[in-house]
């Protein structure tokens, strides 16, 4: 049985995150983890008034807030396995060291988090996760809390990792009805075009035998994030996937910065996959 792994900061947002991993979870037979991740030390040399005995205090909060977003999850999804607990670190490093001790198979995160002395901001570590975790990382947007996966964005760049970030992502997510694979350019049409019906071939044999159909996009670019949420738009997507760490990728047509634009500011869920290289 697969893991969802949730970080979780107990604000309005993280919630929503929840609820749309608490329905793929649902769908899919997996269970799900909540942690929530604060440094006391932080918090004590901040806020000088803070004594040892009040951070104990406020520990005891956080324990009974994870406590009651258990029960009230379970509630809604009764059918799945729920648990969580609190963990003392920084976000990035305390997730990803998580999910290998308990061989998570899929993080996800709400983009935007709560501030003040009881919550770390969830919204400020998404990009550093995304980097640092050993699995897939779902970055979902405020407005989404309801699973739905009946078409998906799959950007494109003609490498290697990409085949295989397709395969792993179909294979997690009992492969969406359509899946369109799209790349975007600066010029040269007809060279792209070759380069996306060489590529198609291979990204055809993931969806042999199964109920996923492939559509392949290319549209001329100037500015990325735009052209992604158009895309988006166009399409009717219900979640995106990237696979972030391939440079190449990077280096040729997505930034670090627009892979934080996009993992801060999502339209939709974005799933971003790993690769091989680092």
């Amino acid at each position: 049985m697969k893991t969802l792994l949730i970080p979780t900061d107990f604000s309005r947002h993280a919630y929503q995150a929840c609820l749309y991993a608490a329905g793929m979870a649902a769908r899919h037979g997996w269970k799900l983890h909540l942690l929530h991740v604060y440094q006391s030390f932080y918090a004590v040399s901040a806020y000088p008034g803070v004594t040892g005995a009040a951070w104990v205090e406020i520990k005891d909060a956080t324990d009974q807030q994870m406590a009651e977003l258990i029960e009230k999850l379970k509630k809604q999804f009764p059918a799945i396995s729920i648990s969580g607990e609190n963990r003392e670190g920084t976000m990035a490093d305390t997730v990803a060291n998580f999910a290998r001790e308990k061989n998570v198979n899929l993080i996800v995160m709400g983009t935007q988090g709560a501030t003040g002395l009881k919550y770390a901001v969830l919204g400020s570590n998404t990009f550093a996760v995304i980097l640092k975790s050993p699995v897939p990382v779902v970055a979902i947007p405020a407005r989404i809390s309801t699973f739905r996966m009946d078409r998906v964005g799959f950007a494109v760049n003609y490498h290697a990792t990409e085949v295989t970030a397709l395969e792993d992502f179909t294979t997690l997510m009992d492969r969406p009805v359509v899946i369109t694979l799209f790349h975007f350019y600066e010029k040269g049409k007809q060279e792209e075009t070759k380069k996306m019906q060489k590529w198609a071939k291979r990204f055809e044999k993931i969806a042999t035998g199964s109920d996923a159909e492939l559509q392949f996009k290319l549209a001329i670019s100037r500015n990325l994030p735009v052209s992604i949420n158009r895309m988006v738009a166009r399409e009717q997507l219900d979640a995106l996937v990237m696979t972030p760490m391939d440079k190449p990728f990077f280096s040729r047509m997505f930034s670090k910065q627009l892979i934080k634009v996009i993992a801060h500011k999502p339209t939709v869920p974005v799933f971003f996959m790993k690769t091989d290289e680092r």
